[in-house]
């Protein structure tokens, strides 16, 4: 079969690889849709969990085209998604409702061969059947819906909240619609592209503001003493540090941007204990794909007017190079 492959860092090679074989717990799928994401530019860079020579992806779906022996809630022809963090279910994170923090995590995309090739083979507990109707599009979006639902249960959120995100990126976008859909009551943006700014605004953030030299002033006039809720969602390490400038006391920082693993932040501890801050970290998801499904499949996210580009497997290289520097939004790989 075809697949895009990270043979080392920061190389990028579109070759044949062998078909995938089914053990018998997992099913096949034949991907029809994977979405690039930030966490495959850290892989790229070398700066992630993941070993090489790597075939990365890990937001996709498809249709099953074939299911192990032991598989019994599957059958050819089913769309699925695949929750790509896979757990052992035996250690103590794992049974103590901490999975993605599970001893012996492995991820498809990540540790394991992904859905950026014609096939993949998962276990089939990792794998969710797709409501009637819903688009290839949207399919590819529950995983990075997931790992906000998470996020949203990491926080204390409250009716009429307001909140300050950075970054209007794919994930950003999805966070606006998501805190706005519970409960919050105001959601400012920052951001330095104009027009993710005016998407932003489009998908429901209340008000937007320029990373730019006049991004101080227009903070302190809409929260004079910070905001509750701040939350990256850029993983830059110069945004994150400053994010704090906005953080009320007793509020809430979020930290949900993927920054590279060797990045530094000095925040002050003086400045968490004084203002008693609560920091809080949120890595993929655990268990949050229904949820996920539920909202896109009740039109409570809109993502279609996330995704900027689709492209086949010739694409990708280029799409990729544009969407690392951040001249695209979701860029969508179709295997066929």
């Amino acid at each position: 079969m075809q697949a895009v492959v990270f043979p080392q860092a920061e190389t990028i090679a579109v070759e044949r690889v062998p078909d995938p074989t089914c053990a018998p717990d997992e099913v096949v799928v034949r991907v029809a849709v994977c979405g690039i994401c930030g966490t495959d530019v850290h892989i790229y860079r070398n700066e992630y969990m993941s070993e090489f020579p790597l075939v990365p992806g890990h937001e996709f779906s498809g249709v099953v085209a074939e299911v192990g022996r032991d598989v019994k809630d599957f059958a050819p022809g089913d769309r699925v998604t695949v929750d790509p963090n896979l757990y052992c279910g035996h250690c103590d994170f794992c049974r103590n409702e901490q999975a993605n923090h599970c001893r012996n995590w492995q991820g498809v995309g990540v540790t394991l061969p992904g859905g950026f090739a014609e096939y993949v083979a998962a276990p089939a507990r990792a794998c969710y059947k797709l409501p009637e109707g819903m688009s290839d599009t949207q399919a590819a979006f529950i995983e990075p819906l997931a790992c906000v639902v998470h996020a949203l249960k990491r926080l204390r959120t409250w009716p009429a909240d307001d909140v300050l995100i950075f970054g209007a990126g794919p994930m950003g976008l999805l966070l606006v619609q998501a805190l706005r859909y519970s409960g919050a009551a105001r959601v400012t943006m920052v951001e330095k592209q104009t027009e993710r700014l005016k998407l932003a605004s489009a998908v429901g953030a209340s008000a937007t503001v320029s990373a730019d030299s006049g991004q101080d002033e227009a903070l302190r006039d809409l929260a004079p003493d910070g905001f509750p809720i701040v939350i990256d969602a850029t993983g830059v390490p110069a945004v994150i540090e400053r994010a704090f400038n906005y953080l009320r006391p007793r509020g809430q920082y979020l930290q949900f941007g993927v920054a590279p693993n060797h990045a530094k932040v000095q925040v002050s501890p003086y400045d968490i204990f004084r203002n008693d801050w609560h920091i809080i970290g949120s890595f993929a998801l655990c268990y949050t794909f229904l949820p996920a499904i539920a909202w896109l499949a009740n039109g409570v996210i809109d993502v279609e007017p996330l995704v900027s580009h689709q492209v086949d497997f010739a694409g990708f290289r280029q799409a990729f190079d544009a969407f690392a520097a951040g001249r695209t939004l979701k860029v969508h790989v179709r295997a066929a």
